[in-house]
Formats: C-alpha cells, structure tokens, sequence
C-alpha cells in the first residue's frame, strides 16, 4: 500500500472513529437504560480518543486533519433520533440502531487491516479494531439479556 493510499485509510478511520463518537453521544442522549447511557458514553470518548490516537500517524504519511464526521453519519444520528420517537423512546430500537452503526465502524477496520497497513500504524488499528469487536459483541448481549429479561 503506498503512503498515499494509507493516508485515506487512516483518514477514513479518524472519520469513521470521529461518526461513531457522534453516533453514541447521540444514543445516549436517547437512551433510558442508566448503565447502557453510561456505557454509549464511555464508549464515545472512547471512540474519539482513537481518531486523536490515528491523526498523528495520517499527518506524517501526508494526510490532512479528517473531517469532523461523514454527511451518512449525521443522516444516521437523525434516523436514530426519528426513530426512537417514533418507538416511543425505546432502548431496544436505539440499540438496534447503535448494532447498525456499529457495523459500519467493524467493517472499517476489518477492511483497513486486509490492505497492507505501513507497520508503524498497523499495531494501533489492529488493537483498536480489537476493542470494537468485543464492545460490538457486547451490544448483542444487551439486546439479548433486553429480549430475555
């Protein structure tokens, strides 16, 4: 992968990263469940400390600063807050939303670390994408424990 094609994959994580950040703030501004708010928060400054983690290794491979989120992501947030008021407020659909998301962010990392990542980066993205598949994971177990208990 040149330094070139690198620089867009990390300014698309930063992007992708900086969405997410929205994207949960937004859920748990939505959200009634106190340790699923606690957590959509926890997890957005999580998210935007990755894009802060990434932006360093994009400028030094010649990147511009990201954008500070996608046009899809903000439609997204506004899907969510739609249908959440549509649905009464209920958690089960902005989790399902957030699973939505979620999978954008997954699929982001899943598909920069097939390319051929430079090694200085490529240690951070992996350990990151990590974190996002066990928080992914997570989101089912709620939505699963929400449909049992």
């Amino acid at each position: 992968m040149s330094e070139a094609n690198a620089s867009v994959v990390l300014n698309h994580l930063i992007e992708t990263c900086r969405d997410g950040a929205k994207g949960f703030i937004a859920a748990a501004d939505l959200v009634g469940d106190a340790k699923v708010k606690t957590l959509f928060t926890d997890i957005a400054a999580e998210r935007a400390r990755f894009a802060e983690d990434l932006l360093p290794f994009a400028q030094r491979l010649g990147g511009a600063t990201a954008a500070a989120g996608s046009a899809s992501a903000s439609m997204h947030r506004r899907w969510m807050d739609i249908r959440s008021t549509i649905s009464g407020h209920d958690d089960r659909a902005i989790l399902a939303e957030v699973l939505r998301g979620d999978n954008v962010s997954v699929l982001a990392f899943k598909t920069a670390l097939e390319g051929a990542l430079p090694m200085s980066v490529r240690d951070v993205v992996e350990r990151q994408y990590a974190v996002l598949c066990k928080e992914h994971e997570r989101f089912g177990e709620i939505d699963k424990q929400w449909k049992h208990g």
